[in-house]
């Protein structure tokens, strides 16, 4: 069952869900809002980006490229508890795709990571605080048996270092030059349909006029 915002709060009152820092104004009808955190990563660079309230540092992601972020927030979810992921649309706009799984298991324990990629032709910046997604609470019948168990490093406010890892391998680096590929295939096809267009405009009226020439000619005779 979806919890709406009175239910949220009451289990965050009663330490039932633990949502850190808990900001009331992030507390939406039926989500909440999270935000980015301290930590991020972009393709092709093994430099940590340290993001904080104290600097202007940002995250600036290029066109085509991917980057890994954690949530400002740490979130404990009880047993009986499980949560859906979703993008803000005022990035979704923007072009920047949220790259995760849709579920938040019973259990969880820890920061939030995210992989995010700019489909956009232009460069994307997200700073530290910055709304980031949002997450909706589903109260289960009862609580399950298998609780997802915790990663350490999420736990303390870290990218796993596996992560980073997946981040700056061959198969992202891939999937970079496709999307890159994309690009030059829509501006060809881009191309192809003005193209076209022009031919429309200018051939196929000249054409139907020597139709309609011939045609009179026959018929004149």
């Amino acid at each position: 069952m979806l919890m709406r915002d009175t239910e949220i709060k009451a289990a965050v009152d009663a330490g039932e869900i633990v949502i850190r820092p808990y900001e009331p104004n992030h507390l939406q009808g039926a989500s909440y809002d999270l935000c980015v955190g301290g930590e991020a990563f972009v393709s092709n660079s093994d430099d940590k980006i340290m993001l904080s309230p104290k600097t202007a540092v940002g995250l600036h992601i290029e066109p085509w490229d991917f980057a890994l972020v954690i949530t400002k927030e740490s979130v404990k979810l009880p047993l009986d508890i499980s949560c859906v992921i979703g993008m803000r649309s005022s990035l979704a706009r923007k072009g920047l795709m949220l790259l995760a799984g849709l579920q938040i298991d019973p259990g969880f324990e820890g920061h939030l990571r995210f992989g995010l990629y700019n489909a956009s032709p232009r460069k994307i910046s997200l700073f530290y605080s910055d709304d980031l997604c949002m997450i909706e609470f589903h109260r289960l019948s009862g609580p399950v048996e298998r609780a997802q168990p915790p990663i350490q490093d999420l736990v303390e406010g870290r990218i796993p270092e596996s992560d980073r890892d997946y981040l700056s391998s061959l198969e992202t680096t891939s999937l970079s030059e496709l999307s890159k590929n994309v690009q030059i295939m829509s501006k060809s096809v881009e191309k192809l349909t003005n193209q076209i267009r022009w031919i429309t405009i200018i051939v196929v009226p000249a054409l139907v006029a020597i139709l309609v020439g011939v045609i009179v000619n026959i018929f004149s005779k």
